[in-house]
């Protein structure tokens, strides 16, 4: 519902496929990997990460510590919550270069970013030393790895913390979509975070989901694979819906 979550977001999504090719051994696997570092670095200079990090473990330990002292709620994970925000803020004020820095200062990897937006530029005859890299056994690619993604551990945690806590924060509703559409007007004085649409594994369709302050769409769409063209189901969908606003 904002950009700071979105980034999030994207962090969140690259961060799963890096761990996924991470684990291939095969070059094709590294280099998965690495273009997927780069497009990581990428979203770390767009927007100032760290910052939006802090605001957001700040926001919601100051939400957490307004409902501590209700009867409900589990002093002991609350507590546990309460220290890992302030370990993360603790570690990300210390931090005294943005995010990704490190990895913008490495000659292979600039070399890497620069000609992955060319078609084909990363063959052997364009790029030597990239297919140099990829032909070390795999236990030292894996070095290089882990060397490359340490100082964005901290970053890589307070993410996932922030968008847990996001997701947890309420409990979906079960909903009807009429003839595939649903629309819901929302409380303007309510700060709405993320929106989520859970279904079924077998429901055959994906939600196009568009929000704003005022209301949120959820349109439920079939893709026809001969064309490619996406097209409104006209049946009915039940779907559970959450929105987050911790």
């Amino acid at each position: 519902m904002n950009e700071r979550i979105r980034a999030c977001l994207r962090l969140e999504y690259l961060f799963d496929r890096f761990e996924l090719h991470l684990a291939d051994e095969s070059a094709e696997g590294s280099l998965c990997a690495i273009l997927i570092l780069i497009e990581a670095t990428d979203v770390l200079g767009r927007i100032d990460v760290k910052r939006e990090l802090i605001k957001e473990l700040e926001r919601q330990q100051a939400k957490l510590l307004h409902v501590a002292h209700t009867p409900q709620v589990n002093a002991e994970i609350l507590n546990q919550l309460l220290d890992q925000q302030a370990q993360l803020l603790d570690q990300l004020l210390r931090m005294s270069t943005q995010p990704g820095t490190h990895l913008k200062k490495h000659e292979l990897l600039n070399a890497i970013r620069q000609r992955a937006s060319i078609p084909g530029a990363l063959c052997a005859f364009d790029l030597a030393a990239l297919h140099h890299w990829l032909a070390q056994p795999y236990s030292e690619r894996r070095e290089d790895f882990v060397e490359w993604l340490e100082p964005l551990a901290t970053i890589r945690r307070a993410n996932e913390l922030v968008i847990d806590l996001i997701r947890k924060s309420v409990a979906p509703e079960p909903r009807t979509a009429e003839d595939g559409f649903f629309q819901l007007n929302l409380d303007l004085g309510t700060p709405y975070q993320l929106v989520r649409v859970l279904l079924d594994d077998n429901s055959n369709v994906y939600p196009e989901i568009s929000a704003s302050k005022h209301r949120v769409i959820v349109r439920f769409m079939r893709l026809d694979r001969r064309t490619g063209h996406p097209y409104q189901v006209n049946h009915d969908v039940a779907f559970e819906l959450a929105l987050c606003q911790l």
